[in-house]
């Protein structure tokens, strides 16, 4: 289950699986069910079969906390097929599965277009220039604030 693209993978498929059978009725009734005391969780890896209180039993186990130190998350996922042997006369199968995979890593680009820190024009810093004097050619520099104050006042017309 799951192992076709192995090559596109640097460890094996890790998961617990779980199998319900078609119960032939339709929903709102349950379409597919185990019995919890005789149905078993199937680890990829090892083979071995664990119960569902044992879940957290087979996480501990050193095959899967390779994969949880390598930065692996549980994940659960489902699929409906083809029964390889017919039990209870149904033809299909839901296959329930706990497994590990990779966290997203958020710099992949899906869209093909380029985040904004790329596309916007980054800020380059100027060196700094000599400051132009801004005053007319005909300005004078003061000399006495006391002057000034008398040139500048206008008389205000009433």
């Amino acid at each position: 289950m799951y192992q076709n693209n192995k090559s596109n993978y640097s460890m094996p498929f890790c998961g617990l699986t779980l199998k319900l059978y078609e119960t032939q009725k339709k929903a709102p009734s349950y379409e597919y069910s185990a019995s919890s005391t005789k149905a078993k969780f199937m680890c990829s890896l090892t083979k071995k079969l664990y119960g569902i209180s044992q879940v957290m039993e087979w996480y501990n186990t050193p095959e899967v906390q390779a994969y949880a130190k390598a930065g692996y998350n549980l994940k659960w996922g489902s699929k409906i097929q083809q029964a390889k042997e017919t039990k209870y006369g149904a033809d299909t199968e839901q296959v329930v599965t706990l497994y590990m995979v990779k966290p997203f890593n958020g710099n992949q680009n899906v869209d093909g277009l380029k985040p904004v820190g790329q596309t916007m024009p980054q800020y380059k810093p100027q060196p700094m220039t000599e400051a132009q004097p801004s005053a007319p050619d005909n300005a004078m520099p003061v000399e006495n604030i006391n002057d000034m104050d008398k040139s500048m006042d206008d008389e205000i017309p009433f």
